[in-house]
């Protein structure tokens, strides 16, 4: 699993590494009180190995359940071509309802179809590839919009808003609109107001989205989009 272009075996590799060579110097050196960094590192790295997998699934099964999805429902998942977001959204769907799911997926769209299919889920999802910045959609196309780290690694911040403009492009004049993301947070509630958004809210999302520790944190920012006036 990679998120935001972190592998988790690399991730893994370093670590064994510095505390491979940490315990050897610490040997050598006889500066025991060394292993206290060395154990701090261990943490670090487990609490960073659980927000990229069990804790972020978590996190979108959280914001997966308070969707409260329609049975006639469009979904368009935002998550940079994350086929288990993609998956887990299909599953608490019902036909017709359907999530569509953009991402590269031309490279490889046959193994994902297959990965579709087997989960059982393909009347209910539709893969396209598209430019986040210039979506193929209709205006008002999609009852909600869903975006997992698929913003934060956009710069500057002018492309990040236009990215967030686009996604409410295509969201209908009642949607929500929901973003995942564990910086920006802010800037997203802002542009979010400027397009007509209201009931903004930030969820924080505890130990399951610490990023090594609780400094760095994911949240969850939840918008409803204005109601369409008569």
């Amino acid at each position: 699993m990679k998120l935001r272009g972190i592998n988790i075996v690399t991730i893994l590799a370093v670590v064994c590494f510095v505390v491979v060579f940490g315990l050897i110097g610490t040997l050598v050196s006889h500066l025991y009180w060394n292993l206290i960094w060395l154990v701090l590192m261990i943490a670090w790295a487990g609490i960073l190995v659980h927000t990229l997998t069990t804790g972020h699934l978590k996190i979108w099964q959280h914001l997966v359940d308070r969707m409260e999805f329609g049975d006639h429902d469009q979904v368009l998942d935002l998550s940079a071509g994350r086929l288990n977001d993609l998956l887990l959204l299909a599953k608490n769907l019902q036909a017709p309802a359907k999530v569509t799911g953009t991402g590269n997926w031309c490279h490889d769209q046959h193994a994902v179809q297959a990965r579709v299919n087997a989960a059982g889920v393909a009347d209910r999802v539709r893969l396209v590839d598209t430019d986040v910045f210039n979506m193929t959609f209709p205006d008002r196309s999609f009852d909600k919009v869903l975006v997992d780290l698929a913003f934060h690694n956009i710069n500057p911040a002018l492309k990040r808003n236009r990215a967030v403009q686009e996604a409410a492009r295509v969201l209908k004049a009642d949607g929500t609109m929901a973003i995942v993301d564990f910086g920006h947070v802010e800037e997203y509630k802002r542009m979010l107001a400027s397009l007509g958004f209201d009931d903004i809210r930030v969820v924080n999302t505890g130990f399951n989205g610490w990023w090594g520790g609780p400094w760095t944190t994911t949240k969850l920012i939840v918008a409803r989009h204005f109601r369409q006036r008569r």
